[in-house]
C-alpha cells in the first residue's frame, strides 16, 4: 500500500523452551475416575496425622470413612495411631448391619496405617 516501504518481514527464531512455554494443556477428562453407584461400593478413608489442637477427649488423631455414592461422611477420635484397626472394624460391623449392605472396596491415601498386622490379618 505505500510505495518505497522496505519488506519489514524477517523469519524470527523461536526456541523450544519458548514454544513448549506457550502451548495449551489438554483439559484434564472429567469421567475417568471411578465412582460407586450404590452404598457402600467405595469407601474414602484418611487418618489425619497429630494436631497441635488437642480435642476434649484428649485425642490427638482422627479417621474419616466418606461413602462415595451417599457422601456420608463419619469421623472417629483416636488418642493413638494403633488404633486404627479397631476402630475401622467396629464402623465396617457397624456400617453393614445399619445399611444392610456390604463394602466393596477401601480407597485411603497409600499411607502406612493400613499395613499393620491386625488390619493385615483382616483383608
Amino acid at each position: 500500500m505505500v510505495q518505497g516501504m522496505p519488506n519489514l518481514e524477517e523469519e524470527i527464531l523461536v526456541c523450544a523452551s519458548c514454544q513448549y512455554g506457550k502451548q495449551n494443556r489438554l483439559l484434564f477428562s472429567h469421567n475417568k475416575a471411578w465412582r460407586a453407584i450404590k452404598k457402600l461400593q467405595l469407601i474414602h478413608t484418611n487418618v489425619v496425622e497429630p494436631s497441635k489442637t488437642i480435642s476434649l477427649s484428649r485425642s490427638t488423631y482422627y479417621i474419616a470413612f466418606i461413602d462415595d455414592y451417599t457422601r456420608l461422611c463419619w469421623v472417629y477420635f483416636l488418642k493413638f495411631k494403633s488404633d486404627i484397626a479397631n476402630v475401622f472394624l467396629k464402623f465396617k460391623n457397624w456400617i453393614e448391619n445399619l445399611s444392610g449392605h456390604k463394602i466393596r472396596v477401601i480407597r485411603s491415601n497409600n499411607s502406612t496405617e493400613y499395613t499393620l498386622d491386625k488390619f493385615a490379618k483382616f483383608c
